[in-house]
């Protein structure tokens, strides 16, 4: 019977272009990526973080330098503020502040879980950039723990956008699970709030160069709102 299932494994290997001496090592490699790849809902998660921070990040354009602050005697002058609005979003559920209107991406986000729409919303401020992404990962999510979820997303954005970890905290918006944590790369700052909704992963964020912080991050975090979600 040994022998049998040798010959066996033999043929096998030679019909897909393999050795039966190569087999085994691509068996224990598939066996090691199944592992890795074991946690599904902290893949999706993680995928989409990565699309997320990938967005904001490149609506951040290069800046020329920045003029010297101007002195006291000398205010900014009223036209040069950022007149803040609360924009709402039904279709999405939320409604947040931004200094002016932003820009809507949509992108589809294929993970092992199937593709997902990822909408997000993008603001800037002069080299800041703010952002809200909203992904609805429907039945792929339910039943799943929210704070493995969020971790995963969070993993993925400091992935993504390599940088470390400085501090992060449970939260919650309402009845709804959170996690606010701040990162830094080499050249950037992040100031990030994410939220289990049901199935729905919310994701805001600000970006600002690093020792430079915006006055307006905690303005910009706090004003995001759950609303009354209609259909699309």
């Amino acid at each position: 019977m040994a022998t049998h299932k040798t010959l066996g494994a033999e043929m096998k290997g030679r019909r897909c272009g393999t050795s039966a001496s190569t087999a085994p090592r691509e068996l224990r490699r598939s066996i090691m990526t199944h592992r890795m790849h074991r946690p599904l809902h902290r893949r999706f998660a993680l995928a989409v973080a990565l699309l997320a921070f990938t967005a904001v990040i490149g609506a951040q354009t290069p800046t020329t330098p920045t003029p010297a602050a101007p002195t006291q005697s000398a205010p900014m002058p009223a036209a040069l503020t950022p007149a803040w609005k609360s924009y709402s979003y039904p279709a999405d559920g939320f409604s947040a502040s931004f200094p002016s209107e932003p820009e809507l991406q949509k992108r589809d986000v294929p993970t092992d879980a199937g593709t997902f729409e990822l909408r997000s919303y993008i603001g800037t401020d002069g080299a800041v950039a703010m952002f809200i992404g909203v992904c609805d990962y429907g039945a792929q999510a339910a039943g799943k723990d929210p704070d493995t979820l969020l971790q995963g997303a969070k993993n993925g954005a400091l992935t993504n956008s390599k940088s470390h970890l400085l501090s992060e905290k449970k939260m919650t918006l309402g009845i709804y699970h959170g996690l606010t944590f701040e990162a830094e790369s080499d050249t950037a700052h992040f100031s990030a709030r994410v939220y289990m909704v049901g199935t729905t992963l919310y994701q805001t964020l600000v970006v600002y160069p690093l020792g430079k912080p915006y006055a307006d991050t905690t303005r910009f975090l706090d004003s995001f709102q759950l609303i009354a979600r209609v259909a699309k």
